[in-house]
């Protein structure tokens, strides 16, 4: 199926609300953030996520031909002066159904594009779920390369999960 990628706008946020309560209620142990904490919120506090692109600051989403949102990536660069050489790589995700389609690895793929463009912007950070060795595996073939381990990062349902820290230099 071809895929759109695009830049996320303030009218993608129920759609945007709609893939993140689901990829939180159904992988809990790949995110930080909970269901429970995240599903009451309003659609509209997300769009403040949504910034453009040459800030460092956006989310991109994967789209099929019906414009339905499949998946969704986004770049948040450090705001301290001494650190805006980095930006960080959060909320990777990809709709249950639409999962081993390529897509999470067209979207990686585009947040290192579109993040090379930004000015002064020269590494990528990411964390994800140690256990998780498909994405770790994306990541790799992304250039990503760990560099470090934080043990029991997050606790799920008494389980603790490690998180392995990865960095992509964009130079």
């Amino acid at each position: 199926m071809p895929i759109r990628i695009r830049t996320l706008v303030a009218s993608d946020a129920a759609a945007y609300k709609a893939l993140r309560d689901e990829s939180l209620r159904t992988a809990p142990e790949a995110f930080t953030s909970d269901w429970a904490s995240s599903v009451g919120r309003e659609a509209s506090e997300y769009a403040g996520r949504f910034g453009e692109p040459s800030t460092g600051k956006f989310f991109l989403g994967a789209f099929d031909g019906t414009d339905q949102l499949l998946g969704c990536i986004g770049c948040e660069r450090e705001a301290r002066l001494q650190q805006r050489h980095c930006a960080h790589v959060v909320s990777m995700m990809v709709a249950p159904a639409a999962q081993r389609q390529g897509i999470g690895q067209q979207l990686v793929a585009a947040c290192i594009d579109t993040a090379r463009q930004v000015p002064g912007l020269t590494q990528l950070l990411l964390t994800v779920t140690a256990s998780n060795t498909h994405v770790v595996r994306l990541y790799e073939q992304a250039g990503f390369r760990a560099w470090g381990l934080l043990p029991r990062a997050i606790v799920v349902d008494g389980v603790g999960y490690d998180k392995l820290h990865m960095l992509r230099l964009l130079t």
